[in-house]
């Protein structure tokens, strides 16, 4: 949380100094690269799971919530808190990565009235390594910005983003948002909290768009489809 915090000044601070139009949001794992990195649980009755993708993470995690009557969005800390052990470790390193160049190649373009950030779910610990990644890639990691929810809702951070700076006419200098991402969870979890926001409403300015561009993957690689709201 003190990362986090951290990262919303600094994005404040850049709001101040340097005006922007377009935040690039991308996602990491299974956006930017597909690792090796997996989930291992050991629940209460004793039971083990070894989750090896977000997919297998995600549904795992809402079954466990639902037996135990968890409606949290991120529901680790509550079950860890009932028992159930979750080694997140492979995700504090960037685990034998393979660039998903389809997003990477977009990511390396610097749009002048853009700013780029990756808005990972991953604990603060995996920054540093995940920068590292962009450096071995040729992606300049001074020119992203990083920040790690821990967990917490993606849809919640990227609207606070968009309130943190209103401009003189009342509405938020943010005119446009690209966000690239897998998980179909965070996507639906962005567009009720962006698209159906009435408090952000009266701060968008005329002509908001929010792009959104899912990362799938198929037989030959990947593919991007665009979701608007």
């Amino acid at each position: 949380m003190k990362l986090l915090l951290e990262n919303w000044r600094e994005f404040v601070r850049e709001e101040l100094e340097e005006p922007i139009t377009t935040l690039r949001i991308f996602d990491f794992d299974e956006t930017i690269a597909h690792t090796r990195s997996e989930t291992r649980v050991k629940a209460p009755d004793g039971s083990t799971a070894t989750l090896s993708d977000q997919k297998e993470f995600e549904e795992y995690m809402s079954q466990a919530a639902a037996k135990e009557g968890i409606e949290t969005f991120d529901p680790v800390k509550d079950l860890a808190e009932l028992g159930y052990q979750i080694d997140l470790s492979d995700f504090a390193i960037v685990k034998d990565p393979d660039e998903i160049t389809i997003v990477t190649d977009i990511m390396r373009q610097f749009p002048l009235d853009s700013k780029t950030y990756i808005v990972t779910a991953r604990r603060g610990e995996s920054i540093g390594p995940i920068l590292d990644y962009l450096e071995e890639i040729g992606i300049d990691e001074n020119e992203v910005r990083p920040i790690a929810t821990e967990g917490s809702s993606k849809g919640d951070v990227i609207a606070t983003m968009i309130a943190q700076k209103i401009m003189s006419d009342g509405k938020s200098n943010v005119q446009r948002i690209e966000y690239y991402e897998d998980s179909q969870r965070n996507i639906d979890d962005v567009l009720q909290k962006v698209c159906h926001n009435d408090q952000l409403e009266a701060i968008k300015p005329q002509g908001f768009e929010l792009l959104i561009y899912k990362v799938i993957q198929f037989e030959m690689g990947y593919k991007l489809e665009s979701i608007t709201c």
